[in-house]
């Protein structure tokens, strides 16, 4: 980890991430339905969030939904 400028994250990606869970899988429709967005821009949070290492994809389909320990951390540190 490079620090916590790398884990500064944007108003709707905390609220997405904090609506999936280290230990329970969920989909973008759930995710979505917990934050109040739209699926597709749970989606695209989703895939974002992914790209940084902060949630992983369980791999069945539909897609589930796991927050990492890193994403835990970058919760640590979001507003």
């Amino acid at each position: 980890m490079s620090g916590v400028a790398s884990l500064t994250l944007s108003a709707l990606d905390a609220r997405v991430l904090r609506a999936t869970d280290p230990l329970r899988e969920r989909t973008a429709v759930r995710v979505a339905g917990i934050v109040g967005c739209c699926e597709d821009v749970a989606a695209s949070c989703l895939r974002r969030l992914r790209g940084r290492m902060l949630v992983e994809v369980d791999g069945c389909r539909p897609t589930g939904w796991l927050r990492t320990d890193r994403g835990d951390v970058a919760l640590e540190h979001a507003p």
